[in-house]
């Protein structure tokens, strides 16, 4: 094992995120590698812009907040900072092969490849990897694996993930309303 790889491993952050089932609001919950909370994110129930906290567990702060473009033809979602700064849009853009999201941001732009409809995919930052996501099939509800392969911005980056399995099962929901209407 050489030394760039040992420091490689060691700027690596696991997480397992778990989206709470049979829940009146969205709710995840965000462990490290010794199952603890480190972070946790709520929606606000009855909002037209679909708010959500993306909250530090240790300390209750929020670090970033979630919002819906409200009457957008496809599904745009804003990051706010404390400060209520939009740090990042992401949305879903139209194509007619496969669904493609895009991630504009304060700290670069972000691509996902992959399957994010089923939760295997990694996110780059131009052409370097810098996250992975794994869904697990072994247990109730979703649970994923989220591999950080850079230290710098892994709060945001957990978040974005979190952000992306939103986006997910709200157009899972509509493809499953749609269907039924036909």
């Amino acid at each position: 094992m050489t030394i760039a790889h040992i420091e490689k491993e060691h700027a690596m952050k696991h997480f397992y995120m778990k989206q709470k089932v049979f829940s009146i609001t969205d709710k995840y919950k965000i462990y490290d590698e010794n199952q603890n909370v480190v972070f946790h994110c709520e929606g606000k129930l009855f909002s037209i812009s679909a708010r959500m906290k993306f909250i530090e567990s240790s300390t209750e702060n929020v670090v970033y907040l979630f919002r819906r473009k409200v009457l957008s033809f496809m599904p745009t979602y804003f990051i706010h900072d404390l400060e209520d700064k939009q740090i990042a849009q992401v949305g879903r853009k139209f194509t007619f092969l496969k669904p493609k999201l895009e991630i504009d941001s304060d700290f670069g732009h972000y691509t996902v490849e992959g399957n994010y409809f089923q939760l295997n995919f990694t996110i780059l930052l131009g052409e370097r990897e810098v996250a992975t996501v794994q869904k697990k099939w072994i247990s109730w509800g979703d649970s994923y694996e989220i591999t950080i392969l850079e230290d710098a911005n892994y709060k945001f980056l957990v978040a974005l993930i979190v952000l992306i399995d939103k986006i997910f099962h709200e157009q899972k929901s509509r493809s499953t309303i749609s269907f039924g209407n036909r």
